[in-house]
C-alpha cells in the first residue's frame, strides 16, 4: 500500500511554478489553482523531495510537463521516481471557463489522476485573482494573487484526503522585476505548503524550494512557447 501512495505523495510538490514569462503560470504545489498556460506554452520541471520520517522511503525524484493545448485547455503529465518503490505517471487537465479581467477572476474546471491510477479521479473548480496588477508600466512593488478552490476528495497524497471542500491561499511576486523573487503560502485541506522561487533574468530557468507539511523540496523549472 505504501508503494501505491508515495508517488503521488508529491504530485503537488512538483507543481510550484512561478514562471518567467507568465509570473503566475501553472499549478502550485498540491493545491490546484486557476493559473493557466496559454496555447503553445510549455513548462518543464524536475524536483527532489526529501521525506521526513516516511517509512522506508527517503526521497522522490519527479519530472513534470505542463502544456497549453489551447488558450482554454491545459494538460499536465507527472512522472515520479520513488526511492525503493519505482516509477509512476499520472495525468491532470484543466479547462478555463472564465478569463480574468479587472472585475472577474480566472476560473477553471480541473481533474487530477484522470486515468484513476490511484482508485479514482478527483474534480475541482478553482478561481484566482491578482489584487494589484501593474497599471501604466512595469511593476514597482510586490504583486498579490489570491487562490480559492472547491473540490472532491483526492486521496492520492500520503493516503490522506485533500482538496475535499474549500482550499487555497496566497501567491506573491515579492520582487516582480528581474531578478524575480516569488513566495507562496497555501493550505490543501491537510497541510500548509510554503515555497520561494528565484529567476535571475528573462529566459532563465526558475529555482525553487520550500516545505510541504514536514517534508522539504527543491526544484528547477523552465517555461517557453513552442510557437515562437
Amino acid at each position: 500500500m505504501l508503494g501505491r501512495r508515495i508517488p503521488v505523495v508529491l504530485a503537488a510538490l512538483c507543481l510550484l511554478s512561478l514562471t518567467v514569462g507568465a509570473a503566475f503560470a501553472t499549478d502550485i504545489v498540491t493545491v490546484p489553482t486557476a493559473n493557466q498556460l496559454k496555447a503553445g506554452e510549455i513548462d518543464l520541471a524536475a524536483y527532489h523531495i526529501e521525506l521526513d520520517d516516511f517509512g522506508p522511503v527517503d526521497n522522490v525524484r519527479a519530472q513534470t510537463l505542463y502544456a497549453g493545448l489551447t488558450d482554454k485547455i491545459e494538460l499536465d503529465v507527472h512522472r515520479y521516481d520513488v526511492d525503493e518503490v519505482g516509477v509512476t505517471t499520472i495525468f491532470n487537465a484543466t479547462y478555463l471557463i472564465l478569463v480574468e479581467n479587472e472585475k472577474n477572476p480566472n476560473v477553471v474546471l480541473g481533474g487530477r489522476d484522470l486515468t484513476s491510477e490511484y482508485g479514482h479521479a478527483s474534480w475541482y473548480v478553482a478561481a484566482a485573482k491578482t489584487l494589484n496588477p501593474p497599471v501604466g508600466g512595469p511593476p514597482t512593488g510586490p504583486i498579490y494573487r489570491v487562490h480559492l478552490g472547491l473540490g472532491t476528495a483526492d486521496n492520492t497524497l500520503l493516503g490522506e484526503t485533500r482538496h475535499e471542500g474549500i482550499f487555497g491561499g496566497l501567491q506573491v511576486m515579492v520582487k516582480p522585476t528581474f531578478p524575480q523573487v516569488g513566495a507562496i503560502a497555501l493550505y490543501d485541506g491537510q497541510d500548509v505548503i510554503t515555497g520561494l522561487t528565484y529567476t535571475h533574468a528573462p529566459n532563465w530557468p526558475t529555482l525553487k524550494g520550500g516545505t510541504f507539511g514536514d517534508h522539504t523540496w527543491i526544484g528547477l523549472s523552465y517555461t517557453f512557447n513552442c510557437k515562437q
